[in-house]
């Protein structure tokens, strides 16, 4: 190309591009044509957990999904992939107690998902509850869910966490 249009090269590009972008929004407005859809992948599920937490009677520790049926194990609760999951705890028990989804049912085991409600140095007193939302992004069979408090694991205050992949959905 000749030097005496190398000036010009910028003022020619603009002009190209403003060309391309006034011919596309020309189709788009004349012919109605609009860019393909591409999905995001499933949509979310809103999923709402009740637990209660406490002290039981023969003097072990558990989860219920009423104030009057602890149990320990807790109930196993279930949930996938393509759920956002909002988990309330209340404490129903004389003593604190907290809640926190890990990789095993032991005291100090890493928080997943980060859904934990209260903490082994804050938890929530008797009376009190607390809530989490989160979205799981893994599945798998072995994960728990326990009160971090030190203790109550060994006196039975955890249960089974189930978490699904989605069957038949693309994710991008």
């Amino acid at each position: 190309m000749s030097s005496r249009f190398k000036p010009y090269l910028p003022l020619i590009a603009i002009g190209i591009l403003a060309l391309a972008f006034a011919v596309g929004a020309a189709s788009m407005l004349i012919f109605k044509l609009q860019p393909a859809y591409i999905s995001p992948g499933p949509s979310k599920t809103q999923l709402t957990i009740l637990l209660y937490e406490g002290e039981m009677s023969n003097g072990q520790f558990g989860f219920g999904t009423s104030a009057d049926n602890l149990t320990s194990p807790g109930p196993t609760i279930e949930f996938s992939t393509s759920d956002v999951v909002n988990i309330t705890v209340i404490n129903v028990g004389k003593l604190p107690h907290a809640f926190a989804i890990t990789t095993t049912p032991s005291t100090g085991a890493p928080v997943l998902f980060g859904a934990t409600i209260g903490s082994a140095g804050s938890p929530l007193k008797p009376g009190q509850e607390g809530s989490v939302v989160f979205a799981p992004d893994n599945a798998a069979f072995d994960y728990w869910y326990i009160s971090p408090v030190s203790g109550d694991v060994a006196k039975g205050m955890y249960g089974a966490a189930i978490v699904s992949s989605v069957t038949g959905a693309a994710f991008p």
